[in-house]
């Protein structure tokens, strides 16, 4: 015992020993308050309706973007179809001449194939909806409702219509004209049920309710996107937004 004791009374005596001790912990504490406040800012950030929004508004314009794709595969598949016609067509007259010519019957004609009428936007329908849109992601929200009800007036019944009414009330949404938006989400929703923009507008209904205080009508679009839509990403964000609402209540 007398051995530890002379150990370890030294070691307490050396200067600055407790002193730097306590120096190691209290920066060691103030580097995790520091840390806590830096997670507390992010969980802020992730949680916060604008991220979810941007998220939302990414996932619509993936759709938009899968669907001109979906046009334009539709586009070459029929261009190589007609070019495989035109070929056929030519080998037959080929073959019709050269019977002529050789004295003997001509094969019986090629059989007159159906046209095929593809429902393609047309390119004055395109570049106008391109030219809205354009306006809207560059934060021009007056411009690009201006650009969108004219579009819906010269294309009531375009390709890109339904996109159109989507984004028109979102313009409408962002620049807090939330009964206008309110009834161009449910406009969209009545006109063009099958379009895929149907299920964003039903969340953005339940938005809009929101932003005007009425949570019921809120809650009961809400509900019916978790209804329609569960495991999707607009399921998460009607969640997220009806806990809102419950701590609102």
């Amino acid at each position: 015992m007398l051995a530890a004791a002379f150990v370890l009374t030294p070691l307490a005596l050396m200067p600055g020993a407790a002193g730097a001790q306590d120096d190691t912990v209290f920066a060691t504490q103030s580097q995790i308050r520091q840390l806590d406040r830096r997670l507390d800012r992010i969980e802020r950030v992730l949680d916060s309706s604008a991220m979810n929004e941007l998220l939302q508004v990414s996932e619509s314009l993936n759709r938009d973007l899968r669907e001109l794709r979906g046009e334009v595969e539709t586009l070459r598949h029929e261009v190589n179809r007609l070019s495989t016609r035109q070929r056929d067509q030519f080998r037959h007259l080929d073959e019709r001449v050269a019977a002529v010519e050789g004295g003997g019957p001509a094969p019986d004609a090629a059989p007159r194939e159906e046209v095929v009428e593809l429902d393609l936007p047309e390119a004055d329908e395109q570049a106008a909806y391109q030219e809205a849109f354009d306006d809207l992601m560059a934060g021009d929200f007056a411009t690009a409702m201006r650009k969108l009800e004219r579009f819906i007036e010269d294309y009531p019944e375009g390709s890109f219509t339904a996109n159109a009414w989507y984004w028109l009330a979102e313009a409408k949404y962002a620049s807090g004209e939330f009964e206008a938006a309110l009834e161009d989400f449910q406009r969209l929703r009545e006109d063009f049920p099958e379009s895929d923009k149907s299920g964003d507008a039903l969340l953005k209904i339940g938005y809009s309710h929101y932003e005007l205080e009425d949570f019921d009508a809120a809650r009961e679009a809400l509900e019916a996107v978790r209804a329609d839509y569960g495991g999707t990403t607009l399921d998460r964000l009607a969640r997220e937004r009806l806990q809102r609402i419950d701590r609102a209540q």
